[in-house]
């Protein structure tokens, strides 16, 4: 009998445990056409979009968690429009830059010359 209370306490425990943390844990997602509807909505400025990426992105895929600065960003752009990951990052190895966004660092991994995968590291 003492060993089902204490199982059933501890399943309890777990269970409010995984509830708070995806409480707190707050993740959003977002999906844009193009740079200009990114740039509208307003997500470059408030940095959850590096504003370094070409403006020729488009099929932007956004994931953000508020409670810590962490990004994750997938676009198409115009093939070899790679001008803003140049002038804004360093390339450590051939298709992969690290850059800052709002003062932390993201890795940017060029993919099919049009494709690129943006996350926090």
């Amino acid at each position: 009998m003492k060993q089902t209370i204490i199982i059933a306490a501890l399943v309890l425990l777990v269970t409010i445990g995984v509830t708070v943390y995806f409480i707190i844990s707050e993740k959003e997602t977002n999906n844009f056409s193009s740079y200009q509807e990114a740039i509208e909505s307003g997500i470059i400025q408030k940095g959850w979009i590096p504003s370094f990426i070409p403006q020729s992105s488009f099929n932007i895929k956004e994931h953000h968690r508020v409670d810590v600065p962490s990004i994750y960003v997938e676009l198409e752009f115009k093939e070899n429009d790679l001008s803003s990951f140049n002038n804004s990052c360093n390339l450590l190895q051939e298709n992969t830059y690290k850059c800052e966004n709002s003062g932390y660092p993201v890795k940017v991994t060029i993919r099919n010359k049009s494709h690129a995968i943006i996350q926090s590291i």
